[in-house]
């Protein structure tokens, strides 16, 4: 029964380790861009037609009065 156990162990953790490597790693480029306005659909189409895809966006103070705001971009697209 022990020996089953142990086969069984060893199968799974070779299904896992098959499942969550990848032949070809993509090489990915990265780039910001920071724009004052806050629904930023020009910089979107212009970088989607470009090939980039949206990572990430992020709304920055840009002084002390909590009403001024940057707003941050993040762009990936794979290395060419």
């Amino acid at each position: 029964m022990k020996a089953r156990q142990f086969l069984l162990i060893v199968c799974g953790a070779l299904m896992l380790a098959g499942c969550t490597t990848t032949p070809s790693a993509a090489s990915w480029e990265y780039r910001t861009r920071t724009t004052d306005n806050p629904k930023g659909k020009s910089v979107l189409d212009e970088y989607g037609q470009s090939g980039w895809k949206l990572v990430s966006y992020t709304a920055i103070l840009k002084d002390q009065s909590g009403t001024n705001f940057q707003y941050q971009y993040v762009f990936k697209r794979p290395r060419k």
